[in-house]
């Protein structure tokens, strides 16, 4: 059980090495610029923020 246990939270922790490498190289690719890719900020509701 324990051994089980152990290897769950090693996948996770894997898994979020690999999301934050994979993210940081995205965003040194594609830098946001204060804009969303359909040219819009979006606020957290969704709606247009006037700039």
């Amino acid at each position: 059980m324990r051994d089980m246990l152990k290897r769950i939270i090693l996948v996770v922790f894997i898994l979020l090495v690999l999301m934050a490498v994979s993210g940081y190289f995205y965003m040194q690719k594609h830098p946001m610029e204060g804009k969303t890719s359909a040219g819009k900020s979006l606020n957290f509701s969704g709606n247009k923020v006037s700039e």
